[in-house]
């Protein structure tokens, strides 16, 4: 059946024994307790000290709701309905958002900031923004009403002229 081992075969084997024996030594659980550091000697009282944050007035922090957060010179936003505007030509409508519960238009000004306004918000000039769709926002203002309309970009009509043609010429 089985005859002699040769001297690789008997190495092999007690390979494979002794990998045996780790496998059991590792399954069987021995070793598997933590070694804990000993506890750190308590430095000082006994006593912790317990620091309470300073307590602020709310008219020292008036400037925070005062000033807005995210503008670059800091100072507030104009008040609405300053200025009477008699036309919306110096705004342009960029885009509009319509979710399911904020409906707001986009505009960019003559001088290339935005603006930004939900439906039945006044802007600065007096506009009232009454009624939006996907591509066009109407604004009312004294009875008067005006619509602002998305500029859509046109791709330019089909060119005429026949396409180009590469003059045939034989492989070398």
């Amino acid at each position: 059946m089985i005859g002699v081992l040769r001297p690789l075969e008997w190495g092999l084997l007690g390979l494979v024994g002794a990998l045996g024996l780790l496998m059991a030594f590792i399954l069987s659980s021995i070793g598997d307790e933590p070694q804990w550091l000993p506890e750190p000697a308590v430095r000082g009282h006994s006593s912790a000290r317990v620091q309470v944050a300073p307590s602020v007035t709310l008219d020292s922090l008036a400037g925070t709701w005062q000033t807005p957060l995210f503008s670059a010179d800091r100072s507030p936003d104009r008040a609405v309905g300053n200025t009477q505007a008699s036309s919306l030509a110096n705004l342009t409508l960029s885009g509009i958002l319509i979710t399911g519960n904020l409906q707001m238009a986009m505009l960019k000004q003559a001088d290339g900031r935005p603006l930004t306004v939900r439906l039945g918000q006044v802007l600065p000039n007096g506009w009232r923004l009454d009624h939006l769709t996907p591509q066009s926002a109407r604004f009312t203002l004294d009875g008067r009403t005006q619509t602002l309309n998305l500029y859509a970009k046109r791709l330019p009509p089909p060119s005429t002229r026949p396409p180009i043609s590469l003059p045939r010429e034989p492989f070398p």
